[in-house]
């Protein structure tokens, strides 16, 4: 999911002047392995706080869905804010930005969705082999 989010969004909202074909795919690789990197750790900060490794089984309560909302703005501004620091890469005039920022709307949504997403085709991947 993640890696097709990538492409998708790449080449209407972001710029990568001067990066060939290879250093393009190999960016897109990276930021997908970086956002499977994401969704476990949200899953095992989550399992340290439910101090159960099962709780994905069970119906989120509200602290799964708050920690998770903060997890998912915290890391989308830290990497956005890097990247676009260290000219990792830059937004095209398309990209939405957050409220009152600079950094693009849309890798922030990405994980607001993607991450529970994520764990809600776990879950229920899991519940067919139990």
């Amino acid at each position: 999911m993640h890696g097709i989010w990538q492409y998708l969004q790449c080449g209407i909202f972001y710029t990568m002047e001067g990066q060939s074909s290879f250093e393009h795919t190999g960016l897109m690789i990276s930021a997908t392995i970086g956002d499977v990197n994401i969704a476990l750790v949200l899953f095992l900060l989550l399992v340290f706080v439910n101090k159960d490794k099962n709780w994905i089984m069970k119906q989120w309560e509200r602290k799964e869905i708050v920690i998770s909302i903060l997890y998912a703005l915290f890391v989308s501004f830290f990497f956005e804010v890097h990247a676009l620091y260290t000219n990792r890469w830059g937004y095209s005039t398309d990209m939405p930005l957050f409220p009152a920022t600079n950094i693009g709307l849309l890798p922030v949504i990405q994980l607001l969705i993607l991450l529970p997403l994520g764990s809600w085709i776990a879950k229920r991947t899991l519940s067919k082999f139990n």
